[in-house]
């Protein structure tokens, strides 16, 4: 091994004087010290080697801190339920006037269910009454970020995986926001008011998360004269009457705006009015159903709420909990991001390849979809599951499974299942690998040491023609039943 002078010697054909110089070829100095340590040392050895004093060599730059700091000192101030605050409804008291029982959704504290019963119970007697009049249900946790300006359109046609310029104003159109990485961020309605201004309504998980990207994006891409970027999550209130009485018990109410099938389509929007205030009117549906979302000022919210209740009693309305409106969901197939996708799941996997091919512009994380690992010939893909050996519901979580050389290996897992109170049987969604391709195949799962048999179908259980989006039910048809079946009842009970 050399020794320290002559090393230094050699380096020194290389123009090697400077401490700098010492510092880049050693990386003495770097790091978690960052010079306040073994860097001393160094520098008393150089200026040895070279003949100098330490101030004659000189040092490298210090960087903050320049002292050492106590660990202690990073550790704030005990803050108990303020260090992440839970996010509380507009009618969080008529809520509980109402008998909800109330859980955390996504930071938001929201109604789970109605009733005195257990969950599974009133979950299963909630939608079943949902599909067979009209339920009432508090959807004001979803992200309402809008964005303005000259740019806006082509803002957001970097933005979503989807094309969205070609929206036109007063029509709403499902979309998908990708990471970088091209996986599935976060998904949902994109509303169009006017040219230059769009309401973007995402996941009431992500409205912090979205709303960073898009300021991270404006910043870095577009001028920001012309695109602005307003969360208004907080400042209003949104109440969804979903079924197929929907239509007809908005019209008794006293608000005022066209309802008919031709001035609102499903995936439309149009302004009215509540008694002397504004209200927005978007026909969009989470459940399959014929649905409207009923967006007023949060300060208001009580008053148009105790008035569709009272009206509502004439249509046998039921209120309906977040955890019956996720088994709605499920029905249809529609997908929770983070729930029925994971960190690897990409459009493809979820059926969706347009916008890939025919999108004309850059957007965000397209250069990703293009990548080996996501042209993959089989991939993890959201499929359906049914249950085929007789027993009860599925278990979220339990691996989808096959035989290689005679040791089990996973080929996906259940992301949602459910006892349907509709369908009368147990439903589940899962990602399996090549899943879209092997609808009708018969696989294993296994969860706990247990392997049942399921087959993968398509993920829309209920009404997969999607006719009751455009159903209704005149009044002169009579009042729906609003008891559950006993079968599905007490399915759901062991649930």
């Amino acid at each position: 091994m050399m020794s320290p002078p002559r090393m230094w010697s050699s380096q020194r054909g290389k123009n090697f004087q400077s401490v700098e110089h010492l510092k880049r070829y050693t990386t003495l100095g770097m790091a978690t010290d960052q010079g306040k340590t073994s860097n001393l040392n160094g520098l008393a050895l150089m200026a040895s080697i070279t003949g100098r004093t330490i101030p004659e060599v000189g040092t490298t730059t210090y960087r903050p801190p320049f002292t050492p700091v106590p660990i202690a000192s990073f550790a704030g101030k005990r803050s108990g339920i303020l260090f992440n605050p839970v996010r509380r409804l507009p009618l969080e008291n008529s809520h509980r006037e109402d008998g909800a029982t109330f859980q955390e959704y996504g930071g938001w504290l929201r109604p789970a269910f109605y009733g005195k019963g257990d969950v599974d119970t009133e979950m299963a007697r909630e939608a079943y009454e949902a599909r067979q009049s009209v339920a009432l249900f508090d959807g004001s946790t979803l992200g309402k970020i809008e964005v303005i300006g000259p740019q806006a359109a082509e803002f957001l046609d970097f933005i979503f995986y989807n094309t969205v310029s070609t929206l036109q104003p007063g029509k709403c159109r499902y979309c998908f926001i990708l990471t970088e990485s091209g996986v599935v961020y976060d998904d949902g309605v994109l509303v169009r008011l006017a040219p230059d201004h769009f309401i973007v309504s995402c996941s009431s998980s992500h409205v912090t998360g979205v709303h960073a990207l898009l300021e991270d994006w404006r910043q870095d891409r577009f001028d920001r004269t012309k695109v602005y970027i307003h969360n208004a999550t907080p400042n209003y209130a949104t109440m969804t009457l979903t079924g197929p009485r929907s239509r007809e018990m908005l019209e008794a109410t006293s608000v005022r705006a066209d309802l008919s099938d031709a001035a609102l389509p499903h995936m439309a929007m149009t302004e009215g009015r509540f008694r002397d205030e504004a209200v927005r009117v978007a026909r969009v549906s989470f459940t399959g159903d014929r649905s409207y979302e009923l967006s007023i000022r949060a300060d208001k919210a009580e008053g148009l709420w105790k008035h569709l209740k009272a009206v509502g009693r004439d249509f046998n309305a039921s209120l309906l909990g977040s955890e019956a409106l996720l088994l709605l969901r499920a029905e249809k197939g529609y997908i929770i991001c983070g729930k029925d996708t994971d960190g690897a799941t990409r459009p493809r996997d979820l059926g969706l390849h347009g916008p890939l091919k025919n999108k004309k512009v850059e957007f965000l994380g397209r250069r990703s979809l293009l990548l080996d690992e996501a042209q993959k010939a089989v991939r993890q893909e959201f499929v359906g599951l049914e249950v085929v050996d007789g027993g009860p519901m599925l278990t979220a979580g339990a691996h989808g499974v096959e035989s290689v050389e005679g040791r089990q290996r996973s080929i996906g897992y259940v992301t949602s299942s459910y006892m349907s109170p509709n369908l009368r049987r147990p439903i589940a969604l899962g990602l399996i690998q090549g899943g879209i391709g092997r609808h009708g195949d018969v696989i294993d799962v296994r969860h706990l040491g247990e392997t049942r048999k399921a087959r993968i179908v398509q993920p829309c259980a209920f009404d997969p023609e999607g006719t009751r989006l455009n159903a209704w039910i005149s009044l002169k048809a009579g009042p729906a039943s609003r008891t559950c079946p006993a079968r599905p009842m007490r399915a759901a009970a062991s649930m």
